[in-house]
């Protein structure tokens, strides 16, 4: 352990610089992995495992390991034992509040000076606390041993996870976990081609740009992310050539049926800008969602479609375990889907992302602006950025425009990297909008995406206009930034952005104080932002 003034790093002897590793300010090397350490002690980490067997990673989102996985860890405060800290970090890093097991293990590591000394290491079980990443991680998930992802850092697979699978604690849950088989991918796969009649020079769908094997790890990084999906209506595994649904089983029967199908958009590109690829895919579940919520539809389920011109295993298994998660945290069943590597249509880091929903809603329920008259209130739901619409011109102002990078923070982002403004999530607003649907007390809704209040909300209005108030909302940070970085006028803003809204209501004048003090008690940010009164399905502005 370093614990010494340094000015240059022992490693490459490039001048270190001061930066933020872990929530506290240390001294690294801006071109090696070095990080100058002054801690009071030793590092301490938690392998923490469900009632499963599974174990709890989380993906590191800080330099200089940014995008790896590792069990949560960190160093000692001085105020504080190997144990307290262990505990401490796997709250801070995945929201795990454990129980201790045992002391597993001392990890002595004496030749590294980028690690400490040792590292003592805990087990625990999980207690209580819903997985979240936390301020220096973009991911916590449960694993299973079997499928753990392939970036794994700090040496933890080899020190701690493979030794694990011979713990007897770990051992008897797994054994005890009801599993479902296990099946070979298909459809995501791709079809595998006949063995070639020549010898060892012949050709290979490989030399072709297609690798099979990649596209079989990335969904093998997966599977258990996808069955971690399955309600009660899925009657099929990962892996057939179509998924089985059977709507009786989750008290569809009867119901119509409503589809809807959308992308991300250039926010993809955003993604690939930044390397950050698993919230694309829960910004397009959560999108598709909100497109059938709006007609008063349960989702069921999803099914997504990922192009790309070269596989990889890392990215396609990062979009898709996105949308595993958010079908998950929604309730509703990922299917199935289709993952294409094709040369030549798509450039090499290029790639795509489709999805494709289902839901059901009682035909007495469907909400399809027949409800709508004059008189009724408009509330507005407040959206955490720019959801997925506007990229394009989103992107122009950012990086043509201004001549900004990703981790670039202008001051007027408040904090926020250009990268994290602009990948903040499409809100799903499921949880708190299903009750007030269930009791049938909204008139219609609208999902606030591509031509902005201005052309979404028409699509419900029928005979009547919708008079906005201006300024009874908050329009977020990032917004505001680009629309004066921009110079884009009021007309344009509210076509091609949310403007702060991403989801409009349409209320009853009596029913406003309820719907409202439901939501609120959801923790929703809702603002009354106009009327409806006779028209003809136009949006205008009041006074």
């Amino acid at each position: 352990m370093w614990n010494r003034p340094a000015k240059y790093c022992p490693l490459c002897a490039t001048p270190l610089i001061t930066a933020e590793i872990e929530g506290r300010e240390h001294q690294r090397c801006p071109d090696c992995p070095f990080v100058l350490y002054h801690n009071p002690a030793t590092a301490a980490a938690g392998v923490v495992v469900d009632d499963a067997g599974r174990v709890l990673m989380v993906r590191r989102g800080i330099r200089p390991h940014r995008g790896s996985w590792g069990i949560p860890a960190g160093y000692q405060d001085i105020d504080e034992d190997a144990l307290q800290a262990a505990v401490r970090e796997v709250r801070e890093e995945s929201g795990a509040e454990v129980e201790l097991v045992e002391l597993l293990d001392v990890i002595f590591v004496p030749d590294d000076p980028r690690r400490p000394a040792t590292v003592v290491v805990y087990l625990f079980r999980a207690r209580a606390g819903e997985l979240r990443p936390g301020s220096e991680t973009t991911e916590a998930c449960w694993f299973d041993l079997d499928e753990l992802p392939e970036d794994i850092a700090f040496g933890n697979r080899e020190n701690v996870l493979e030794p694990l699978r011979d713990h007897p604690l770990v051992r008897g849950l797994r054994e005890s976990a009801v599993r479902p088989p296990v099946s070979r991918p298909a459809t995501r796969a791709g079809s595998r081609p006949a063995s070639p009649a020549g010898g060892s020079s012949s050709m290979t769908y490989r030399d072709a740009g297609v690798d099979i094997d990649a596209a079989d790890a990335a969904m093998d990084r997966v599977k258990g992310a996808i069955r971690r999906t399955f309600t009660a209506g899925v009657k099929s595994d990962v892996g057939l050539f179509g998924g089985l649904f059977d709507p009786a089983l989750v008290e569809a029967g009867g119901d119509l049926l409503v589809a809807s199908a959308d992308g991300v958009g250039t926010k993809l590109e955003i993604a690939r800008r930044a390397g950050v690829y698993h919230t694309v895919g829960r910004d397009l579940v959560h999108h598709c969602i909100d497109d059938i919520l709006v007609q008063g539809a349960r989702p069921l389920f999803f099914m997504d479609y990922v192009g790309v011109g070269k596989m990889d295993p890392a990215v396609v298994s990062e979009l898709i375990r996105g949308c595993a998660e958010a079908c998950a945290d929604n309730g509703l069943a990922l299917l199935g889907g289709e993952t294409a590597e094709m040369p030549g249509t798509y450039a090499l880091d290029d790639f795509d992302l489709v999805g494709f929903i289902v839901g059901a809603v009682r035909p007495d329920a469907l909400l399809d602006g027949s409800r709508v008259r004059p008189g009724q209130v408009l509330l507005g739901l407040a959206s955490s950025g720019l959801h997925t619409n506007g990229y394009s011109l989103a992107r122009k102002i950012a990086f043509e425009v201004l001549g900004l990078e990703v981790d670039d923070r202008p001051p007027e982002l408040e904090g926020a990297s250009v990268g994290e403004a602009l990948l903040a999530p499409h809100r799903s607003y499921l949880g708190p909008l299903w009750p007030l649907v269930q009791e049938g007390r909204l008139a219609a809704m609208a999902h606030i995406t591509g031509g902005g209040l201005r052309d979404n909300l028409p699509r419900v209005l029928g005979g009547c206009d919708a008079v906005l108030r201006p300024g009874s909302w908050p329009v977020p940070p990032v917004l505001r930034w680009l629309c004066e970085a921009g110079g884009i006028a009021e007309e344009e803003r509210h076509r091609t952005f949310n403007m702060g809204i991403g989801m409009v209501l349409i209320v009853d004048p009596q029913e406003v104080a309820g719907v409202e003090r439901s939501l609120r008690g959801s923790g929703e940010e809702v603002f009354a932002i106009g009327e409806v009164v006779a028209g003809e399905g136009r949006v205008r502005w009041g006074g």
